[in-house]
């Protein structure tokens, strides 16, 4: 924001329905270098729509996939070179919208950039964002090409044997698409990053957010996990399972030591936070000041395990921003997480505080 931005922003907020002419004469300036301040502050997303809405929300930015998921259920024991009877299903997913889908369903509000095609998936990425009340109005919409797809296997079990995806889409993410959503980004309160975009572009937002808005990561992979290891020091927060922290810090976990000091290293190379999956464990939550570990009891009732983790997450963003109590925001995580394996979609479409808040309560009986 330039200082006449700034100056003009200053009035605005006092007087909302000021006209561009008093602004003028305010500045000793043309009605028309006005109009032009004004514009570039829309654009920066510091004002909203033509009565000049003065933008006070708090919101955080996902920055990553999002495609469409689809979904293979074996209803048999997985053999190979064998053509297996499935319950086959695909919904809008990709990490980052999963995320911040989750966010907003908690209530909080949240813009994604992401990349997407011209496609039927694409129409369908961009109506399921505007359903879930996420704003998309950054993202990259990219003519010829193919959105997003991600391909699971689930065994009878209702576990993921296997899975390959297509993220090629990312690539139209560059450097310079990033540094042009500057101002979104650092007016955020929190930057969530997805490791499947370029490395370029990876260090590109570290750079734009380096000493302004803090970035979260989930690793997503082993081999991601591989991929951020040389940026760890530049992320508030990390949010490993257990091989995915073994491959950030080349320690073998086979005990609650172990995973300490694998903790240590990571917090160490300069992360401020590290919330360790653990799956039916729960999870470690570690920081300088902290180490909690934290447990619900065992959930019997698991339709689909895929989208724990992207729950989880969110819920620990939202306890964040909403700056809840720090074991609070712990366990309203684990809460979501169970909330998520409940549900046969990888989103739990009745996402919200009340639902974790009850599943709470049910838990500590």
């Amino acid at each position: 924001m330039t200082n006449k931005e700034k100056e003009i922003l200053e009035i605005i907020t006092n007087n909302p329905t000021i006209e561009q002419s008093e602004i003028a004469r305010l500045l000793h300036i043309s009605r028309s270098t006005v109009a032009v301040h004004i514009s570039s502050l829309q654009k920066q997303g510091f004002l909203l729509g033509k009565g000049y809405i003065v933008n006070h929300d708090t919101y955080i930015t996902g920055i990553g996939a999002c495609n469409v998921d689809v979904y293979g259920k074996s209803l048999i024991p997985i053999k190979t070179h064998y053509d297996h009877p499935a319950h086959i299903s695909s919904n809008v997913g990709g990490v980052m919208y999963n995320i911040i889908c989750n966010f907003t369903k908690l209530g909080g509000k949240a813009r994604l950039i992401t990349a997407y095609g011209d496609d039927s998936y694409g129409n369908t990425i961009v109506n399921q964002c505007l359903a879930n009340d996420i704003d998309i109005t950054e993202s990259l919409p990219v003519k010829n090409a193919t959105s997003g797809i991600f391909m699971q296997i689930q065994d009878d079990d209702n576990d993921m044997y296997l899975a390959i995806c297509d993220m090629s889409i990312l690539e139209h993410i560059t450097p310079a698409y990033l540094r042009s959503k500057e101002r979104i980004i650092t007016n955020s309160e929190v930057v969530v990053m997805d490791p499947s975009l370029p490395i370029p572009v990876i260090e590109e937002l570290i750079t734009i957010c380096e000493n302004k808005v803090p970035i979260y990561v989930d690793p997503i992979s082993d081999n991601y996990a591989q991929k951020i290891k040389p940026y760890t020091r530049f992320f508030s927060l990390i949010k490993p399972n257990k091989t995915e922290l073994e491959s950030l810090t080349d320690i073998r976990i086979e005990n609650d030591d172990d995973l300490d000091r694998a903790c240590e290293k990571l917090l160490d190379t300069g992360t401020k936070k590290v919330v360790v999956s653990r799956g039916s464990k729960g999870l470690l939550y570690r920081d300088r000041d902290h180490r909690i570990s934290r447990v619900l009891p065992p959930e019997e009732n698991i339709v689909n395990a895929s989208g724990a983790g992207d729950a989880l997450m969110a819920a620990i963003i939202y306890a964040e921003v909403q700056k809840m109590d720090l074991y609070d925001g712990i366990d309203l995580g684990l809460a979501a997480g169970i909330a998520a394996i409940r549900s046969e979609t990888t989103i739990n479409e009745q996402m919200s505080i009340d639902l974790l808040d009850r599943i709470l309560k049910e838990k500590r009986k």
